[in-house]
């Protein structure tokens, strides 16, 4: 092997470690957030379902190895199967965000589940391989899994009240992990075609010609309530929540004013809202208060 050859190994090697360090770092902060109790079940296997694709990606199949790789990549399956049951089985609610509007974490998610497919029909399909060919076959297989390992990282740092420390080390576990990917890789061409799509895609749907329209339809539907009322919430100051007391941006309710600014992912109503309202009832948990549901999405709109 020539030098470049073991420095690039070596590098590969090293990039890879620091980015299951850097994920785990970033799961581990979102796994101490308090939550409901009956949605750690969900938040934990979707944990695991991503720790364990990207273990499954860094353990390629080599001799003595080959067992690890299957191992992970079955073990990452029944982790997402787990966690997509428990969401939309167990909170009903999820399924009215299926809509045109529907925002861009869950539209990470949808591709990481149809990424595992692909992976999946490639990996047990005769008939897809022999069409391909063995080394199309691969190719497909292995660019499928790094889509999927970048779909389920940015599904979990752009969930609403996702604290900056934790997204910013899943964000940088995936860079150290696609860095790897991209030195190890012999398909290298696919591979970024694949990701620079799916990039640009998101950014398309987030901040490009299409945003405006997603979100055109989320302020023309009707407001999807929660269960709020007001004698909950007597100890806090009116002013926490009705900021416009103070600035002076408006008189009219809530929800009408900010269904009406909904005009880009970071204004979005049910992203401000979800964000807000988690974020106060967390810290209250923290300190021992009562608190209202945290990521329960039953908690407050299936009543």
């Amino acid at each position: 092997m020539s030098l470049r050859a073991r420095w690039l190994q070596m590098l590969a090697s090293q990039a890879g470690r620091a980015g299951l360090v850097s994920l785990t770092l970033g799961l581990v902060v979102l796994l101490w957030q308090p939550t409901d109790a009956g949605w750690w079940a969900a938040r934990l296997l979707g944990a695991a379902a991503l720790m364990l694709t990207a273990s499954t990606l860094f353990l390629r199949p080599a001799p003595g190895r080959r067992p690890l790789h299957r191992i992970f990549g079955w073990a990452a399956l029944a982790a997402l199967v787990g966690h997509v049951t428990m969401t939309t089985a167990f909170q009903p609610v999820f399924w009215r965000w299926l809509s045109p509007a529907v925002p861009i974490e869950i539209v990470a998610g949808i591709v990481a589940l149809l990424a595992f497919l692909v992976v999946l029909l490639v990996q047990r399909s005769r008939v897809i391989r022999r069409r391909l060919g063995p080394f199309a076959s691969l190719s497909v297989h292995r660019t499928a899994g790094y889509l999927l390992m970048a779909a389920a990282a940015i599904h979990i740092a752009l969930i609403s009240g996702m604290i900056m420390l934790a997204a910013a080390a899943l964000l940088a576990g995936l860079a150290f992990l696609l860095i790897e990917g991209l030195v190890r890789e012999r398909h290298i061409l696919r591979l970024v075609i694949t990701l620079g799509l799916f990039v640009g895609a998101i950014a398309w749907l987030a901040m490009g010609s299409m945003a405006e329209t997603r979100l055109a339809s989320l302020r023309q539907a009707p407001i999807d309530h929660a269960r709020f009322l007001h004698t909950d919430h007597t100890g806090l100051a009116c002013a926490g929540c009705h900021h416009n007391f103070v600035d002076r941006t408006g008189s009219e309710n809530c929800l009408t004013c900010h269904k009406r600014i909904s005009v880009s992912e970071t204004t979005r109503i049910d992203g401000m809202f979800h964000a807000f309202c988690s974020d106060c009832h967390r810290r209250d948990k923290q300190v021992g208060r009562k608190f209202g549901p945290i990521d329960d999405c039953n908690g407050c709109h299936g009543r």
